[in-house]
């Protein structure tokens, strides 16, 4: 089984590129990585220019081939809002033979611009930046990310795992999608295994395909846009102690969630009617096709500005 493990001395070059590793911000010693269930993701330097890049490579039993195929389809979307990391290159052993040799734990790894900023998920549990965060900042933040969901939707795709933790926040007026390695494109064979979304975010009654097709995102997005909305309300960040507004940390918590939701739909209703009738569209929808599109989420969020 070949297992990458770089370490503070590893250098790789790519496409006469030479990129180095990064340190942990907190263990100097050791590369900078995230670690998931079937990636790890480190962060590099491109020595030339001191651009940062991601690195992410397939944890052993998680390599899938198919990603090459994928790759190549999701660089044609690079020029969307919310997809610079769709500009990626799949490390193949066809096209980077010294690389793979050297490494063989990097086949099928994925190099893309690294993000640089805090996921929403980050925010939300960052006190000091919610007591900051005002009423004018959640609806442009909100806009600005109702606008990403709907470039997708209008283009035939899906991230199909929103969540706050895939979304990164550079600033109110431009947030960038992570992990895309299950979006969905039109044309594209059916996945083995369907996303069934994130706890949080999942629709209730999800068919086979689960949110790994064209209309996947849109109660996982509504969920967000709504995080995003209401976040500022001290009442509502002091109601909510998961990572995310509808996590309860126990089953049954059925008391939790009458006291979030009667918060959340008089935040929606007081800033803009039209809001909470968007939010009440998504929360009872009998499946994905129910659940508002994300250009009346636009329209709302411009209504809204325009009405001030």
């Amino acid at each position: 089984m070949n297992i990458f493990c770089p370490d503070m001395q590893t250098k790789l070059i790519i496409k006469r590129d030479t990129y180095r590793f990064l340190p942990h911000p907190v263990l100097p010693d050791e590369v900078n990585k995230i670690v998931r269930m079937n990636t790890t993701t480190y962060q590099l330097q491109k020595e030339a220019d001191k651009t940062l890049w991601a690195l992410k490579v397939p944890n052993p039993g998680a390599v899938d081939p198919s990603i090459e195929q994928k790759v190549a389809r999701q660089n044609s979307f690079g020029h969307l809002p919310g997809l610079l990391a769709a500009k990626r290159v799949c490390l193949l052993k066809t096209v980077f033979p010294e690389l793979i040799a050297t490494h063989p734990g990097l086949e099928y790894a994925i190099l893309m611009p690294w993000q640089s900023g805090r996921t929403w998920a980050g925010f939300m549990d960052d006190g000091d930046l919610c007591s900051q965060y005002s009423i004018e900042q959640a609806k442009e933040l909100a806009l600005t990310m109702a606008y990403v969901l709907w470039s997708l939707e209008t283009n035939g795709l899906a991230h199909t795992d929103i969540a706050g933790d895939n979304v990164i926040i550079l600033n109110y007026k431009h947030v960038e999608l992570i992990d895309l390695e299950g979006l969905y494109m039109q044309g594209m064979p059916p996945v083995a295994q369907p996303s069934k979304g994130w706890y949080g975010y999942q629709h209730p009654r999800l068919g086979v395909q689960g949110q790994s097709y064209h209309l996947g995102d849109r109660f996982a997005g509504a969920i967000l846009l709504v995080e995003m909305l209401t976040w500022w309300n001290p009442l509502i960040r002091a109601l909510t102690d998961g990572e995310s507004l509808f996590q309860f940390k126990h089953p049954g918590a059925r008391e939790e969630m009458t006291q979030r939701l009667r918060a959340v739909r008089q935040t929606l209703r007081g800033m803009y009617p039209g809001l909470h009738e968007l939010f009440e569209q998504a929360w009872y929808s009998s499946n994905l096709a129910h659940c508002p599109d994300f250009r009346s989420w636009v329209m709302c969020l411009l209504q809204l500005r325009w009405e001030g």
